[in-house]
């Protein structure tokens, strides 16, 4: 099975924290790579078209930001960037 997740938090999609789906705002299942990947690739181009700024580590695992998105983060009392990411997984397994 595979699984498009679109993400938004404070790290990039690739880190794979034990927190990670967490910051799962919508997923979809397909049971064939070329629909996953038709999925993956629209979801790619509308945060690309929205986000000036982006990051792809491997293939299907790709963050978005815009430097005027922050959020404070009270215990590092500091601003910390939010990312918006798209990811293309195999039984939520990183895809090579």
């Amino acid at each position: 099975m595979y699984q498009v997740f679109l993400t938004k938090g404070e790290y990039e999609p690739w880190w794979f924290f034990e927190d990670w789906k967490t910051l799962i705002v919508e997923q979809t299942s397909f049971n064939e790579f070329e629909e996953a990947l038709q999925k993956f690739n629209e979801i790619f181009n509308a945060l690309s078209d929205k986000y000036p700024i982006k990051k792809t580590k491997n293939s299907y695992l790709s963050a978005f930001w815009t430097e005027d998105e922050m959020v404070f983060c009270e215990s590092c009392d500091d601003d910390i960037q939010i990312f918006h990411g798209v990811m293309l997984l195999k039984d939520e397994q990183i895809i090579n």
